[in-house]
């Protein structure tokens, strides 16, 4: 019996490290021998469609629009769409101000999700290259020219901006997002480097539109929408000079849920396009898919089958020290959730605290998907 619980600890041991040390050791040696050099001389400005999904962004959308229509790009070469998805605010009556100066409002009835009202806008738009970005989320003066200038080179059929998180330091939850994020980042510009980035940021990305496909309501148009482009044939990059800037969730309880849907929705859209997983008909991207994203919405189930061998293996001196050092962590991780209850934090606990809250929230989506249970409506959380 203990031979079983030695294997099982070995097993979701080597996954856990696969998809947090090995995937992106693996990317790295490619990306030093498959490097791209991506072309940007733009020698056209291409005609493009910014898209801005919106519900009740009253606080927001007036700035926004501002901060689109202020974009170093020829104005002549460029429209601009607002989606609002069922807003019940003043969203729609402050976007129509700007209809003179070619702003188009759809004002869809009932909230029926982003990826619904971004397939709507699309359609009604005539942009070489449609430029996807959020209602609260601000672009820097050159974001949508350097985002538009990778698409000189054939080859490039998706290209995301880099998102930058405002206001890290306010508390555990900001704390741990930041750390958090400057890891996956790296990791991102090491795919980008051999022009295969698996996802994008909502907040800022654009598609070829020979290369849009429109999805199900369901689907998470910012991690399925560049796969699709990958297994089109085409690359998908990072462009490091488009910067958009986000706050973080402040509270524990708003992160575990935003993860919580977003992981959920990963999962269906996954389903819904299964031959991405398909190791036959997609070689490469498939493998990225399951030790990047897959493997890694798995690791609250392996960490667990983990403790509990441990627990179970006990007996032996060293796995009774795992077992304490387990103790200890999860420990640090409640004290962790507890501190930032009162706004407080302590840096020693930004990695136990959001492991743990990352992995209960992917285990949570896990949970809901077996259970069928579906995200197509969206509710933004701002700070106030």
């Amino acid at each position: 019996m203990n031979n079983i619980f030695l294997f099982l600890y070995l097993l979701s041991l080597l996954l856990c490290i696969a998809t947090y040390f090995g995937y992106p050791a693996v990317i790295y040696i490619i990306s030093i021998f498959g490097k791209i050099n991506v072309d940007k001389k733009l020698n056209e400005y291409p005609f493009i469609s910014v898209i801005i999904s919106a519900y009740n962004e009253e606080k927001d959308i007036e700035t926004k629009i501002l901060n689109t229509l202020g974009q170093n790009y020829p104005k002549n070469k460029m429209e601009i769409f607002i989606g609002s998805d069922g807003s019940g605010d003043k969203t729609v009556e402050i976007a129509k101000k700007y209809s003179h100066l070619g702003v188009v409002v759809l004002d869809f009835s009932r909230n029926q999700g982003k990826t619904c009202v971004q397939n709507e806008c699309v359609k009604r738009s005539k942009g070489e290259i449609l430029i996807f970005t959020d209602a609260a989320s601000f672009l820097g003066k050159e974001a949508v020219g350097n985002l538009v200038r990778n698409f000189s080179d054939s080859r490039i059929g998706c290209v995301a901006g880099r998102m930058r998180f405002l206001n890290t330091e306010k508390n555990m939850t900001t704390g741990s997002q930041g750390l958090y994020w400057r890891y996956e980042v790296k990791i991102r510009e090491l795919e980008s480097r051999i022009g295969r980035l698996i996802g994008v940021d909502g907040p800022l990305y654009a598609i070829r539109r020979e290369n849009f496909i429109f999805l199900e309501a369901n689907v998470i148009s910012d991690l399925i929408s560049p796969l699709l482009v990958l297994a089109q044939g085409k690359n998908v990059v990072l462009e490091d000079d488009a910067l958009v800037d986000e706050d973080p969730t402040t509270k524990s309880g708003q992160e575990l849920n935003t993860r919580r849907r977003i992981t959920l929705r990963a999962l269906v859209g996954l389903k819904a396009h299964s031959k991405l997983l398909n190791p036959l008909i997609h070689p490469g991207l498939s493998l990225q898919l399951f030790f990047h994203k897959v493997l890694r919405w798995f690791v609250g189930p392996l960490v667990l089958v983990n403790v509990l061998s441990s627990i179970l293996l006990s007996g032996r001196k060293l796995f009774l020290s795992i077992s304490i050092c387990y103790g200890v962590f999860f420990l640090a991780a409640l004290l962790g959730f507890f501190l930032d209850h009162y706004g407080k934090k302590i840096r020693i606990l930004f990695i136990p605290y959001y492991f743990t809250l990352v992995n209960l929230s992917a285990t949570m989506a896990i949970i809901d998907f077996l259970r069928k249970k579906q995200s197509i409506s969206w509710k933004p959380i701002r700070i106030s």
